[in-house]
């Protein structure tokens, strides 16, 4: 008997030797929700399976969507052999039919923008490659960044913490400094997600401090390949823009230790993508999937 696509995208994930992060079953249950997320599978003869596309299938402004989870860059194809992109692009003419569809796409082989059925643009992230061994992870920054971090270094304390409430208020900080209204999952997914993170030992939450009070905290986690910065929030200071520069600094001196890729996981906003850059990081693409039906075509338009 067939198993269900949750099951066998289970069993597939327990045969793959370095699977990324956000490929992770548990992964997918703290962003989705358990119950909030699916796969469409590719099975060989016998019914067993060779590949997987995990998605969202959720209800956005009561219509249907399938959508990238929250908290997570992109949907990377799982298992598949050599001809991956291909296969990633033919398993996406099996999702279900939606009003909303809006995924983000790790194309695993080649950037090249291949014909397809759906409408494909290139995002960017900001990534900082690992460095050579003995080689000071500053050498990439800019001289304003370094000697801000040095002075910074001087202020504030730096620790790990799992004060989950802390974090979520400097996010909404953050994000009332850029008139922005926090995303209605933050306060559920968050606490699912570092739960999860450190019970798989791949994840951290770090805060920084001064004469007591919290002023600036980051999120990540790791996996074989990368390190990823997932959140970030501080006060509206100057205090909380050094704070936070520290921590990022703090990250990815850790990434570098782990031999890691540093995956700022971009930003489209010109103001972001230049603060990123600031410690050397430069663009990686990946691809944008979109495509709208009925009443999401109004949504796309709206919620541009």
């Amino acid at each position: 008997m067939e198993s269900s696509p949750v099951s066998a995208y289970h069993s597939l994930f327990a045969s793959i030797k370095e699977p990324l992060l956000y490929t992770a079953p548990w992964w997918l249950d703290a962003t989705c929700g358990h119950g909030g997320w699916n796969a469409i599978i590719r099975r060989d003869s016998e019914g067993l399976p060779l590949a997987a596309l995990p998605y969202q299938y959720t209800r956005i402004r009561g219509l249907s969507a399938v959508v990238t989870p929250p908290f997570t860059q992109w949907i990377s194809l799982l298992g598949g052999g050599e001809s991956q992109v291909q296969l990633s692009l033919a398993l996406l003419a099996e999702l279900p039919k939606s009003s909303i569809l809006d995924l983000s796409l790790r194309p695993d082989t080649t950037l090249r923008i291949p014909e397809s059925t759906f409408p494909i643009s290139l995002k960017y992230s900001f990534v900082i490659a690992p460095a050579a061994k003995q080689e000071d992870p500053r050498k990439g920054y800019n001289e304003g960044l370094r000697r801000n971090i040095r002075q910074a270094e001087k202020q504030y304390s730096v620790e790990t913490s799992s004060d989950i409430a802390v974090f979520l208020s400097l996010c909404r900080q953050s994000y009332e400094q850029q008139k922005m209204k926090p995303p209605p999952w933050l306060d559920v997914v968050v606490p699912r997600v570092h739960s999860a993170l450190a019970s798989h030992q791949c994840g951290t939450l770090t805060l920084a401090s001064l004469n007591g009070k919290t002023i600036a905290g980051v999120l990540t986690a790791w996996d074989h390949t990368s390190s990823y910065y997932l959140a970030g929030g501080r006060t509206g200071d100057e205090q909380g823009a050094s704070a936070h520069a520290l921590l990022l600094d703090h990250a990815i001196r850790a990434s570098q230790d782990r031999g890691t890729v540093f995956d700022f996981e971009g930003s489209m906003h010109p103001g972001i993508a230049n603060f990123f850059q600031s410690f050397g990081a430069v663009p990686a693409a990946y691809w944008h999937i979109s495509k709208y039906r009925g009443a999401g075509k109004l949504w796309s338009l709206l919620s541009k």
